[in-house]
């Protein structure tokens, strides 16, 4: 029997197209956020101008190029103790294919890279939230990010690579943990982008592999309840291959280097570990407390005046008390997921809440912090204190229109501090213009200290090459290359120098800028143009090859030439300090 001829209408109706008014407003915020993303980024650029480009982002920029012209393994390159190879460099030469080899490279990716940073703890801070709930959690974790401090915030945030960048993937990885079902993909994929992270930045292990390890094996225990051990186990698969997949991670990240290695590829220079004296820990607790306050922008202490260092109330000092209440919102957040965390109730807040107490604890026990930009080892505390206030506070401010309108009225101070970074001039790079004058007198290879040779390579779009050289008497130590360090041993031993003083530096340098059968140098570079880090002593230089045949002074800077090429009067084993630079 057919069916009624309702029924047969009704069957072949076409579905009701989605009404004029949802498109247009759909359309609307698809262009107001990308209206949003391309002003942070135009904004993070010019803040990022206002610290000048160091010899450490000039670095990567040059280690980006040589992949860009088919160096895929770096051949004789040693990099520092952190590759980047899987994160920043690939974005660093994304952009010089785009716009060349230019100091402006640094400063692009670094406003890349923030921006990026800013929009995934967003994301994360939404969690499976919808709807006004949704978009509030996210503009809590966003505001509190979006606007660095002036001085060693934006050095820390937004000069060059260093463990900012590593948060993008890292948060893309808890992102995938909130969002994808308990699968075993799910698993694998954490396995293989912990991977990649690791692979580019060991600080990977301290923000993501320890904290998930921990969490899983956390949550899988408080779990079993006597009698049914088997059972609830089982129901606990997925956090116990979550903590397997962190620990394997680990492991095949350290294959892979070791692999990338014995292909002839780059070779990396040790971690500095160690653990501090009870004397040091004041001192760390200070270094670790103004560098959680700079991260948030919030130092009070080292807001920058109107003259040289830190000064009176102004406009800076003003633009940091505002940063206050997001500081307060993330450390709440903080202990109410720290509270929280036997409950079990949000696996990715108790990872970020862990990762915090692993950072500082880290940080404060640690030998590397001495100076304020040290901030940079614990630069997961921002994003991931932002994010725990954007998931905690986020679902009772969006039940309160008081709330929202104090919320809005945050935001704007926000958008206050970060626009009046944005007018601040950009900074001085006094190699831009010895770049150019050794252009124009065509000394295009020559020596000099780490602090501005790869920067002056960069500044010149490598049109100059200055080769790194660790200056120091010929009688003074020399510090074992690593391939020549015992395996057991605590601390690296001591070599003595047969050959000669002045020796080609490991650090960020590739060996074919010092062989004399390929490569070319006639001048030494000395000055004051970064206070004494550049100054080269007289006697060391005229030890390496005798009164220069012409000598030129130009601005902070003087040039010494000779009619040979030095590389073949160098001496060895190559080093991985600096030397005996910084006096006459």
């Amino acid at each position: 029997m057919s069916a009624p001829i309702a029924d047969q209408r009704q069957a072949h109706v076409p579905p009701i197209a989605p009404p004029r008014r949802r498109v247009r407003r759909a359309l609307a915020l698809a262009i107001a956020l990308g209206t949003l993303v391309a002003g942070l980024f135009a904004c993070y650029l010019r803040l990022s101008a206002t610290f000048p480009v160091g010899s450490d982002g000039a670095s990567n920029a040059l280690e980006a190029w040589a992949l860009l012209h088919g160096n895929w393994l770096l051949r004789g390159w040693t990099l520092t103790d952190v590759s980047f190879y899987t994160t920043e460099l690939p974005e660093y030469a994304a952009v010089e294919l785009a716009r060349g080899l230019n100091p402006g490279v640094v400063h692009t990716a670094a406003a890349v890279t923030y921006t990026l940073l800013v929009l995934v703890a967003g994301a994360l801070a939404r969690g499976r939230a919808r709807g006004r709930e949704g978009w509030i959690r996210a503009l809590i974790a966003a505001g509190i990010m979006v606007a660095p401090q002036l001085g060693n915030g934006v050095h820390v945030l937004l000069s060059q690579p260093d463990h900012v960048g590593t948060q993008v993937p890292i948060l893309g990885i808890f992102l995938l943990l909130d969002r994808a079902p308990r699968r075993w993909y799910t698993v694998a994929a954490t396995w293989a982008l912990l991977t990649v992270a690791i692979l580019a930045d060991k600080i990977a292990i301290v923000d993501a592999a320890v904290p998930l390890a921990v969490v899983g094996l956390l949550h899988a225990t408080w779990a079993i309840t006597p009698g049914a051990v088997a059972s609830r186990l089982r129901a606990q698969w997925f956090e116990l291959s979550l903590a397997a997949a962190a620990a394997a991670a680990t492991g095949t990240a350290g294959l892979l280097v070791a692999g990338v290695s014995r292909l002839g590829g780059f070779t990396m220079l040790p971690v500095r570990t160690g653990m501090i004296t009870p004397s040091r820990v004041p001192a760390n607790l200070s270094l670790a407390l103004h560098g959680t306050l700079t991260l948030f922008g919030a130092d009070i202490t080292a807001a920058p005046g109107p003259g040289p260092g830190p000064g009176p109330a102004n406009a800076a000092t003003v633009m940091a008390w505002l940063h206050a209440p997001g500081v307060a919102l993330a450390v709440a957040a903080f202990a109410v997921v720290v509270w929280r965390v036997p409950c079990q109730r949000d696996f990715v807040g108790d990872v970020l809440a862990v990762g915090i107490v692993v950072n500082l604890a880290g940080f404060v026990a640690s030998v590397i912090p001495a100076t304020a930009f040290d901030t940079r080892e614990m630069a997961a505390i921002a994003p991931f204190g932002a994010v725990l206030a954007g998931r905690i506070f986020g679902p009772w401010l969006a039940q309160s229109r008081v709330a929202v309108a104090a919320l809005a009225a945050a935001g704007a101070c926000q958008f206050a501090a970060l626009g009046y970074g944005v007018t601040r001039p950009p900074a001085a790079d006094p190699e831009l213009a010895l770049a150019g004058w050794l252009t124009e007198h065509h000394l295009t290879d020559g020596l000099g200290t780490f602090t501005e040779d790869n920067l002056t390579t960069l500044d010149s779009g490598g049109a100059v090459r200055l080769a790194t050289v660790s200056w120091r008497a010929p009688t003074s130590p020399a510090v074992c290359p690593q391939s020549a360090r015992a395996p057991a041993s605590p601390a690296p031993p001591v070599c003595t120098d047969t050959t000669g003083g002045a020796v080609p530096r490991l650090y960020q340098s590739s060996a074919s800028w010092y062989d004399p059968l390929t490569a070319r140098a006639n001048f030494v570079v000395t000055g004051t143009a970064d206070g004494l880090a550049d100054l080269i002593p007289r006697a060391e230089i005229l030890a390496l090859a005798g009164p220069p045949t012409s000598t030129y002074r130009f601005q902070a800077f003087t040039i010494m030439v000779w009619n040979e090429n030095l590389l073949p009067l160098l001496g060895g084993p190559p080093s991985v300090t600096p030397g005996d630079i910084g006096h006459p």
